[in-house]
């Protein structure tokens, strides 16, 4: 595994500097290049540098990173027969080479993206087997909350180009709902609107909670080993609340619940959650009206004065991250 690590971080870096942007080591903190993470979901079994596609001679004339990377994008599975089923068929082969391509996805042109992946979509159609294997490790790496490359907006694009390929029928039905979860509040979106009792026993809506500041708005449910597990990490965070003292950020955490004994356990764990949150209890609108996608528990949303979305069932890490900056 750290020969693979090693390989697939030089990998990297050489895709990196092909498309003319910097490269930063794995391990190394920085923009641009694939770090750890993308390492670490390496394939278990080793998988040999001989099996990696080439990557595509740039035309100099493309100068600036962007425009690099999105043709490297654009041709990256040029050497591609989908019809070899001894590579088109393999996952380890076809799990490094997806997870290859998609550390150039932050740094290229995005409007390079969407042709790039249908294009990939209509080539893997020459083998059905090929084509259910490129779902499922588009699903795998992009949708799946703890893979350490969750991005719905890039899954969307594998998403769209997917519910109209010859996929069987429960496949296409699976994709297609993931498509519609997925557009509920989107990130640049505003968030869905909602009333929530408070601690005090007032109704309060969202829109209306410290206007003109970013909140952290937090679904959870008391019951919730995790959940309240990330409580305790946000509010354990030096920097999640030194936001919060210097009104540069609130916190909005909501149970979403339904029935009187629901009510009775938020009440019951109410003095676990900092006095500094505005705590809620929802009787049932969040999921009767299909406001939020709560695929998981705990869910945070960071969203932004004007109540946008800027990140969208995040984890704690990635959210310090985001504050850090």
């Amino acid at each position: 595994m750290r020969k693979l690590k090693t390989w697939l971080a030089a990998y990297a870096g050489c895709a990196l500097m092909a498309a003319g942007a910097p490269v930063v080591p794995v391990g190394a903190s920085g923009g641009g290049a694939v770090s750890a993470p993308f390492a670490s979901l390496a394939p278990a079994d080793t998988v040999s540098p001989s099996c990696e596609l080439l990557l595509p001679a740039v035309p100099a004339t493309l100068r600036t990173p962007p425009a690099r990377a999105a043709y490297i994008i654009k041709h990256f599975w040029d050497a591609m027969d989908f019809a070899d089923t001894l590579r088109s068929r393999n996952r380890n082969f076809m799990e490094q080479n997806f997870v290859n391509c998609l550390s150039l996805f932050p740094i290229a042109d995005t409007t390079a993206l969407a042709p790039a992946v249908a294009t990939l979509v209509g080539r893997a159609q020459s083998d059905a087997v090929a084509l259910s294997l490129l779902a499922e490790t588009a699903e795998k790496y992009l949708y799946e909350q703890d893979s350490p490359l969750f991005n719905e907006e890039y899954y969307l694009l594998f998403a769209d180009a997917l519910v109209a390929a010859p996929l069987p029928h429960s496949k296409r039905l699976r994709i297609e709902a993931q498509r519609t979860a997925m557009r509920k509040n989107r990130v640049g979106t505003p968030a869905a609107d909602f009333s929530f009792e408070t601690r005090d026993g007032q109704r309060l809506r969202l829109s209306k909670a410290a206007q003109g500041r970013p909140m952290l708005l937090l679904f959870y449910d008391p019951d919730c080993d995790h959940c309240m597990q990330t409580i305790a990490e946000l509010s354990g965070s030096p920097l999640l609340n030194g936001a919060v003292a210097r009104g540069d950020l609130v916190v909005v955490a909501v149970y979403a619940g339904f029935d009187g004994s629901d009510r009775a356990a938020w009440l019951r764990t109410l003095d676990r959650l900092p006095s500094v949150w505005t705590v809620g209890f929802d009787n049932g609108t969040i999921y009767t009206r299909d406001l939020y996608v709560l695929r998981n528990l705990p869910a945070l949303y960071l969203l932004d004065a004007s109540r946008r979305v800027v990140l969208k069932d995040t984890t704690p890490a990635r959210l310090f991250e985001y504050l850090s900056k």
